[in-house]
């Protein structure tokens, strides 16, 4: 397999797990093929060390258990717009469960390989999201299911521009395919999803999407697909 070019240098990539031979063989492994440090984070080490960095942060499901879950998560929320996260070595997590990690933007399954691992974290680096088909359109059916905030359109006020990134934000398209297709840059595109998510009264690209398919119509633009 082929060193990953990307630009993870400028990231810190952060493991949360437990300490075992096997975490510090996949930290070797990792670094080796991503060109980048990373670095093990125990729970009691989350608030420091995520506090003193911006980078990429990797959840492994398989060290917590119970309680132990809930105090991770509590732990990194307030880090939710300073770090892009992942779950790694995710069981078989249902949309429910899912939806209770709203920072999450990707997700690597146990038997997923270390080519398929250093791939999605290149994406999610490149400001993708790292979710399994399967699992975005469960996401989206539960959204569906337990809308209970029903936001009045009359309210909001979205921009031609911002109009046109979400109807291609439902597509499936990144922010780089957006950014192309706009002829604009990514930290534009970027600026105007925060904008975008901010007024819907959205957290993530899930509820983004799952908001517009809903709602397209009310701005006069169809949802395809």
């Amino acid at each position: 397999m082929q060193n990953i070019e990307t630009t993870s240098d400028k990231y810190t990539i952060l493991l949360v797990s437990e300490p075992s031979m096997t975490i510090t063989a996949l930290i070797s492994c990792l670094e080796k093929e991503i060109k980048s440090a990373v670095s093990l984070v125990e729970k009691q080490e989350i608030s420091e060390k995520l506090s003193t960095s911006s980078g990429l942060v990797l959840i492994d499901l398989s060290a917590f258990e119970g309680d132990t879950v809930s105090f991770v998560k509590q732990s990194l929320a307030p880090f939710s717009e300073q770090h892009v996260f992942a779950l790694f070595n995710a069981h078989d997590l249902s949309a429910k469960e899912l939806a209770s990690w709203p920072f999450i933007k990707g997700v690597f399954k146990k038997e997923d390989d270390l080519e398929h691992l250093c791939h999605g974290i290149e994406k999610m680096l490149s400001g993708e999201y790292w979710l399994p088909r399967q699992k975005l359109a469960e996401l989206i059916h539960y959204y569906q299911q337990n809308n209970n905030n029903a936001i009045d359109y009359s309210e909001i006020c979205l921009t031609n521009r911002e109009q046109q990134i979400l109807r291609k934000l439902v597509t499936g398209a990144s922010n780089s395919e957006i950014a192309d297709s706009l002829f604009v840059s990514e930290h534009t595109v970027k600026s105007h999803l925060y904008n975008i998510f901010k007024k819907i009264n959205v957290k993530n690209r899930v509820q983004a999407v799952f908001w517009a398919k809903n709602n397209l119509s009310v701005i006069g633009l169809d949802y395809q697909g």
